[in-house]
């Protein structure tokens, strides 16, 4: 598929928003990179052209080019496997210690608490790096979206 053919665009798009509707419903984010439909560079050229047929012909809207854009900036979720893993291991150790009525000195000795402690700087310094492509993302979009 060609991603700056318009029909080949919406296809890929489409494709793209099923995957992100479902992982947003089954709260599966971050995701892996690996589970998209198409690699991310294919996927932003597919929904620069969508919006741009969409602005030439009049039919973009500001619920449109909202969905656009948060679809769009969401690729940032989207992570190698491992660090999809390490963030799913580290919730959960968290959700399991806020939900563990031991007292706290004995929690501190759980394998939760480990997991925690190992991976917390790796687990804060992903979501740091998530977050700055999420915004690099969101003024790409919005360069672009403007320029239409």
């Amino acid at each position: 598929m060609d991603p700056l053919n318009p029909d080949h665009a919406e296809s890929i798009f489409v494709e793209y928003a099923r995957l992100l509707e479902r992982d947003l419903t089954e709260n599966r984010h971050p995701a892996r990179a690996d589970s998209l439909p198409y690699a991310k560079p294919v996927i932003r050229a597919a929904i620069r052209i969508s919006v741009r047929r969409l602005a030439d012909s009049g039919h973009l809207t500001a619920e449109m080019r909202e969905y656009f854009e948060t679809a769009y900036v969401s690729l940032a979720d989207y992570l190698d496997g491992e660090l999809v893993d390490l963030l799913t291991e580290f919730r959960r150790a968290g959700e399991q210690l806020t939900t563990e009525s031991a007292v706290v000195g004995e929690k501190t000795g759980t394998a939760a608490w480990h997991t925690l402690v190992k991976s917390g700087a790796l687990a804060g310094e992903v979501a740091r790096v998530t977050t700055t492509e999420a915004e690099e993302l969101r003024k790409e979009f919005q360069a672009f979206a403007t320029a239409m």
